[in-house]
């Protein structure tokens, strides 16, 4: 989500000479966070999921599927129905997201520690797309909002409803592809970010995507329409736009630890953790109309939003500030970050002479680095030392796997928090669940069993590159630890097991076993979302990329040429609509029996 807050953006020029300031606001303000929550105790474990839909339109005659922009008008409608419900499990947190055919909702407020809660997730997810599907029903019967990780034709003239000029000169990054009128007109810094991304950047976005090479594909392929730019790479799909990447859909996890030094210890075990569930949600196959030969969306969105310039992409080590977690947090794992990213080291010796410790130090001092993109006018001086909007804002111009989000200064109810972000966005609400309780069940285990799972942080980079292959899940070895050894393991063996190495499943399933209090209905639950991951490992069933690159190689209209024809998509697309409006199985991705009983009030 980042930080919404509303005001004037300050132009990439006001910025630049407000710099030094911002910076030293910015560490200010996160010393007197730190100071004032470091030892901060006994918060409660809650956590939440954030889920970004995408807004279609079908036009059945033509056998058409469009994107629908109409985010801003739908928002102020759904804000106001939840204004008035007052049953807090039927009420939903509404916002814009960058792109008009994206909006995003979270449950109002987060779930608990009950077990019950595990057994609230769908159906609230449920109850998100009911809201906004209400509202499209009352005005069209061809407009739905569904789960889609990446449009497969966008980037493709005709791909929106309604239509758009295209060209340089619709786009403040001169794109050929991606209009400014994509972006949301109420999102409160999208156009800005994608403005000032362009200026500090001093070129266009430049993403090239390996394509999947078929019988038929040229060789070599090269894309046409940017046939004269000197950044298109021979058998890749090129993009030209941040808005490519904010286009994307995610599935992302916050959780709330108990303390500090809880967060610490969760956030260095989830760190390894980025690739395997990357891998496992593995959703976008198909870029601007062409099959590729990637299963993910991570590594395009990290080009998108890359900010560098040429010559700081030159230095050793200075990556995208959307890219894999650079490293550990604790002391104890620093021998583990072997990559040598860079650091202010003015703000790293700062928080040291504070009482921090080195290793965080040093993990703000590489946030330090960065240049914040987006700021309001509003809040560029504090007017006093309650607020941490300006640290706020760099975390969250920062898009690694993990983020670690300390507690707002003005805002004594937050505790140190995690947000897990690498996950696509599935097919339907039953496999966004299974994920989202998987991992929260996840922190339980790591933390009742006292898990070490961490490995070198070169070896989380290769995992993450691997998790992009195709059919990852299935073909592909990742670094995995277990016990006191680091070894590549299938998907299938890290979370089904080894003779050497339980497995996260049974694991997961050990502690439910060991816990007296969860009810029969959450159980049932949470071994329907168990046997779905289980089985996804396996093999035996599909990650939703698998099931999506199947569906084209097989389509009648197909012609074994990479191109995901407009006939493809409307098939494709509304076989997902489908499935996730529970119209029609599909046994590849998901067994017909894997029923849930899942409800939206915890007993």
């Amino acid at each position: 989500m980042g930080l919404l807050s509303e005001g004037n953006p300050l132009s990439w020029t006001e910025i630049k000479l407000a710099l030094q300031h911002i910076r030293s606001y910015a560490l200010d303000e996160l010393i007197r966070t730190f100071n004032k929550s470091k030892d901060r105790q006994k918060d409660a474990f809650t956590w939440g999921d954030e889920v970004e839909l995408t807004l279609v339109r079908f036009d059945h005659d033509n056998k058409y599927v469009q994107l629908l922009l109409k985010g801003h008008q739908l928002l102020p409608i759904v804000c106001e129905l939840n204004d008035k419900i007052n049953d807090e499990a039927c009420r939903i947190a509404w916002h814009p997201e960058a792109c008009d055919f994206v909006v995003e909702g979270v449950p109002s407020q987060p779930y608990g520690f009950l077990p019950s809660h595990f057994n609230i997730v769908e159906a609230n997810m449920k109850l998100r797309r009911e809201q906004i599907q209400q509202i499209l029903c009352q005005q069209s019967d061809c407009e739905y909002i569904l789960n889609i990780a990446a449009f497969p034709r966008y980037g493709q003239r005709q791909c929106t409803y309604p239509p758009l000029e295209y060209g340089p000169s619709h786009s403040v990054e001169k794109s050929l592809c991606y209009p400014d009128a994509l972006i949301s007109p109420i999102h409160p810094r999208t156009k800005s970010l994608s403005k000032n991304t362009n200026e500090r950047r001093q070129s266009k976005a430049s993403i090239n995507i390996p394509i999947f090479k078929d019988c038929k594909t040229l060789s070599p392929f090269r894309d046409e329409l940017f046939k004269d730019d000197p950044d298109i790479k021979d058998d890749n799909i090129h993009l030209d736009s941040t808005t490519a990447g904010w286009g994307c859909c995610c599935l992302q996890v916050t959780f709330q630890c108990e303390s500090f030094e809880e967060s610490i210890y969760l956030y260095d075990q989830l760190l390894p953790l980025c690739p395997i569930m990357l891998c496992l949600s593995g959703a976008c196959p198909i870029w601007r109309g062409y099959l590729s030969d990637i299963d993910c969306r991570w590594n395009v969105l990290s080009e998108a939003a890359d900010d560098r310039t040429i010559e700081e992409r030159k230095q050793i080590n200075f990556l995208s500030r959307f890219s894999s977690t650079p490293s550990y947090l604790a002391d104890k794992n620093k021998h583990l970050n072997d990559f040598d990213y860079p650091v202010n080291q003015s703000v790293v010796s700062k928080l040291i002479d504070q009482g921090m410790p080195e290793t965080l130090s040093r993990h703000f001092g590489h946030l330090f680095i960065r240049d914040p993109l987006v700021v309001l006018k509003e809040f560029l001086h504090p007017i006093d030392d309650t607020t941490s909007y300006h640290f706020e804002n760099l975390n969250s111009l920062v898009w690694n796997g993990l983020r670690l989000k300390p507690p707002p200064l003005d805002d004594n109810l937050m505790g140190w928090r995690i947000e897990f972000r690498p996950m696509d966005i599935q097919i339907s609400d039953f496999e966004n669940a299974a994920l989202v309780v998987f991992l929260a069940l996840l922190t339980r285990v790591i933390i009742t069993y006292g898990l070490d799972l961490t490995i070198p942080i070169s070896q989380v980079n290769k995992n993450m590159n691997i998790a992009h292959y195709r059919d990852s899940a299935r073909k592909e070895k990742f670094y995995f630890r277990h016990g006191n050894q680091i070894s590549e393991m299938f998907m299938n063996e890290i979370i089904n097991g080894t003779q050497d190495f339980l497995g996260l499943v049974p694991l997961t399933r050990k502690y439910i076993l060991q816990r007296e209090d969860i009810d029969a209905d959450t159980r049932h639950t949470i071994e329907q979302y168990l046997s779905l991951i289980s089985k996804r490992a396996a093999g035996t069933l599909l990650t939703n990329a698998s099931w999506i690159r199947q569906f084209v190689l097989s389509h009648p209209s197909y012609k074994q040429d990479s191109i995901v024809s407009q006939e493809i998509q409307y098939d494709l697309v509304w076989k997902m609509q489908q499935i996730a409006n529970g119209h029609e199985d599909c046994p590849q991705i998901k067994y017909p029996n894997m029923d849930t009983h899942t409800e939206l009030h915890p007993k």
